[in-house]
């Protein structure tokens, strides 16, 4: 029974268990988008009203917060962008734009709300598939976090550390705080301080920052 109702009739984040039929349906209702190479398709802080279907192409979901452009994740055909914005209704969290030339489908709210009433077993599945999706790069992110998490639990208890490590001279701690009533004191230079502990865990937040997602597409 499930198999009936459940085919896996094709590859797809978002239509994997359509028919020919259901699949026709829904793409009735999205709207057709093409974009070349560089094209910005969302806009990180910009309005959440849709999420996007790729049909062609690939799709990069990038990040500038480091002063570098890092691409975080990259979508081909039959991937979905854009369903975390789709379903709070919160603004865009990344930029996404078109890594080649691509063709996309444009689901809106209001698009999929319409199915609750003109086609409600199309509207199930595809809430279903929506869920599923949301699901699965739940536990990718926290898959992603294991190093962050295990370089924190090697940290120890603070209190542990601080009995391990003699306090430093005030000639030794120079340069390592800033007052906050000091006049000559600046901001801290992060690369200017000699701590082992401090090296690793900007080592470990680079690398995270750096690294390709796996399946990070929500925005």
């Amino acid at each position: 029974m499930a198999a009936v109702w459940w085919p896996e009739a094709r590859t797809g984040e978002l239509v994997a268990y359509l028919d020919d039929q259901e699949l026709a349906r829904l793409i009735a209702v999205t709207e057709v988008a093409e974009a070349g190479a560089g094209d910005f398709l969302l806009h990180k802080g910009s309005p959440s009203r849709s999420l996007l279907l790729v049909e062609d192409g690939q799709i990069e979901i990038i990040d500038e917060t480091l002063g570098e452009t890092i691409v975080l994740g990259r979508v081909g055909p039959g991937g979905v962008v854009g369903e975390v914005g789709f379903l709070d209704g919160q603004p865009r969290t990344h930029h996404v734009r078109a890594g080649t030339a691509c063709r996309v489908r444009r689901l809106t709210r209001e698009g999929l709300l319409a199915l609750a009433q003109a086609d409600p077993q199309l509207f199930a599945k595809v809430s279903i598939a929506l869920a599923g999706l949301v699901a699965r790069r739940f536990r990718n992110a926290l898959e992603e976090l294991d190093p962050l998490r295990a370089f924190a639990a090697s940290l120890g208890d603070p209190e542990e550390r601080a009995d391990a490590v003699p306090e430093a001279s005030p000639a030794e701690r120079k340069g390592h705080t800033a007052s906050v009533d000091g006049p000559d004191d600046g901001p801290i230079q992060y690369d200017e301080i000699e701590d082992p502990i401090l090296d690793q865990a900007l080592d470990v937040l680079r690398e995270l920052a750096r690294r390709p997602g796996k399946d990070l597409a929500g925005v």
